[in-house]
């Protein structure tokens, strides 16, 4: 619910403050009072274009500032709550300040916020309806709201949006999936051939360093042949060898032990030595008979090598190293075919998917093509009514091919989205002879605000916003349909915050709250003043409003009779 209008330094306004009520609000006031004014007012805090030239003469800026009370699940909260704004008990203050240099600043609960945000916040919050731009009539993607909330498809229609996004939720996973599966493909021929290049070489931990020691030995063979001979004729088979020498030092030892038994153990360790030697001979004989010139072995172990240290060039340092990356590269190629796996997985449920949404669709659509019917003859009845005789209305619901659409009928795709497979918009021809045509072509703000009232009376209970403005809703209309009309904004004000702005007293008597618009001279200055009327000046401004400038006892009379007999 509007709780509250406070506008500073806007027009002729210099500072008005409007507390509204539930119910019906009505405003009523001369030609050129200033009622076009207030609707202007309430426009700019609704997020529609702003002008310096709407400052009051003098004054450096604009405010208009709004209070709306807003009730438990209101869709505005969500929207609050998702920019960070907190309300307190469900209010909510919008403030908007107009600059001279042109530009102008938005607030929500005191925390800065830009004009789209506004805008949004106010479609959101109100419907305008009448010479201005905010009617959720004249939004095209509102329409199927309208026809779903009439059809009570609501449920239908949460189906149809919570399977489509079950779609896109899988279509965006395939697409994740698909494009890592192509990367995976275009290593999978590197990461194969690098798996059989390993394997084939077979590489086994420590074998470089044991090749390594014998590729040595193979090319420094005749060296060390020739060393060990050496070796062995110094120890053994050579002239004045050391085991010779030995020998000759034990058998002297062994004679100076007979004489002094004290060097028995020098004579043994001596004795050791020999035989020490000796063997040390024959060890260096059988490596002599162990080493051996080959190059065709030289040759193998060379190329060996080779791969070894071609291998750990690649794929690490030692290896070890490489045995590890042939581990890492199969797991690798292991989560390749799971992938593909995965793939093929996600691409049945998205058929799967797929075929719910089509279903659920399909469902959605033969409700709506019921519904516009009912709808169509519904907002003519109402339309009639409020003497509109000769309308046509009509729902008129489309689909658009495209070959890339999710839902597939009779051999052709079309385009579906969280909302169904059509699109829906009104059409409508108010006079008789005049072809039917799209509804938001339609120029008369007087219409445009009747079709509102019409559309709301019908669709009571279905439409999230509950604040409505009628400006010029009595263009066109006296007598009986003025009577018509005020007793339908009395209807829908039971469902809805309504305000009204009429020249009709048959209107204007429906009021639940009643302000008057007045424009007053201050200091030289013209003014606009809103005046909240009682019963007493209620019955005045009825009087005023049927009778001119010159007020009758009888045309008095007549105000609170009409006040008096108001449903």
């Amino acid at each position: 619910m509007l709780s509250q209008l406070h506008v500073i330094n806007y027009a002729l306004i210099d500072d008005m403050e409007v507390e509204f009520g539930k119910g019906l609000n009505i405003i009523t006031g001369e030609t050129g009072a200033g009622k076009s004014i207030l609707v202007g007012a309430l426009g700019l805090i609704l997020g529609m274009r702003a002008s310096p030239d709407v400052i009051r003469t003098g004054a450096k800026k604009c405010t208009v500032e709004t209070i709306f009370e807003l009730y438990l699940q209101h869709p505005a909260l969500k929207l609050l709550n998702d920019m960070g704004i907190e309300t307190e008990n469900g209010e909510l203050i919008l403030r908007r300040d107009v600059l001279l240099e042109g530009r102008s600043r938005c607030y929500a609960n005191g925390l800065s916020i830009p004009v789209r945000t506004l805008r949004e916040l106010g479609r959101a919050l109100v419907d305008l309806h009448g010479q201005h731009d905010h009617q959720s009539l004249l939004n095209i993607d509102q329409h199927l709201n309208f026809l779903d909330g009439f059809g009570g498809l609501q449920t239908a229609r949460a189906q149809v949006e919570k399977s489509y996004h079950q779609v896109v939720q899988l279509q965006n996973r395939l697409i994740e999936k698909t494009a890592v599966a192509q990367r995976q493909r275009e290593r999978r021929e590197l990461l194969d051939f690098q798996i059989k290049e390993i394997h084939a070489a077979k590489p086994d931990p420590g074998e470089d360093e044991r090749l390594q020691r014998e590729q040595s030995v193979l090319l420094h063979a005749e060296r060390l042949l020739e060393i060990a001979y050496q070796i062995e004729q110094v120890l053994y088979e050579g002239e004045q060898s050391v085991a010779d020498q030995l020998g000759e030092g034990a058998h002297l030892l062994n004679e100076a032990a007979q004489m002094d038994s004290g060097l028995e153990p020098i004579a043994e360790e001596l004795n050791g030595l020999r035989y020490g030697a000796e063997e040390l001979a024959r060890a260096f004989g059988d490596y002599a008979n162990r080493v051996e010139h080959n190059p065709q072995r030289l040759s193998e172990v060379t190329e060996r090598l080779e791969t070894l240290n071609a291998l750990k060039k690649k794929y690490g340092g030692d290896l070890e190293s490489v045995l590890s990356y042939e581990k890492k590269a199969q797991q690798e190629l292991e989560l390749t075919d799971e992938l593909e796996a995965s793939i093929k997985k996600i691409q049945i449920k998205i058929d799967d998917a797929m075929q719910t949404f089509a279903h659920c669709c399909e469902k959605l659509s033969k409700g709506r093509h019921k519904a516009a019917g009912k709808l169509s003859k519904a907002i003519c009845r109402a339309l009639r009514e409020l003497g509109m005789p000769d309308v046509q209305f009509d729902v008129q619901l489309d689909r658009r091919p495209d070959p890339e659409g999710l839902i597939e009928c009779d051999g052709q795709r079309f385009e579906a989205g969280p909302q169904g497979i059509e699109r829906g918009e009104f059409f409508i021809s108010t006079n008789p002879g005049e072809a039917i045509r799209p509804l938001v072509k339609v120029a008369s703000g007087g219409e445009i605000s009747r079709i509102m009232l019409a559309m709301k009376t019908v669709l009571a209970h279905t439409d999230s916003v509950q604040v409505l403005i009628f400006d010029e809703i009595d263009i066109g209309i006296s007598g009986r349909i003025a009577e018509v009309v005020g007793k339908k904004l009395r209807d829908l004000s039971e469902t809805y915050q309504t305000i009204s702005i009429t020249h009709l007293p048959q209107i204007a008597k429906m009021a639940d709250r009643h302000f008057s618009v007045r424009k007053e001279v201050v200091d030289q200055r013209a003014v606009t003043r809103v005046i909240p009327l009682n019963e007493e000046t209620r019955a005045d401004e009825l009087a005023l409003m049927m009778g001119g400038e010159e007020i009758s006892e009888l045309t008095l009379q007549h105000a609170r009779e009409m006040l008096a007999a108001k449903p």
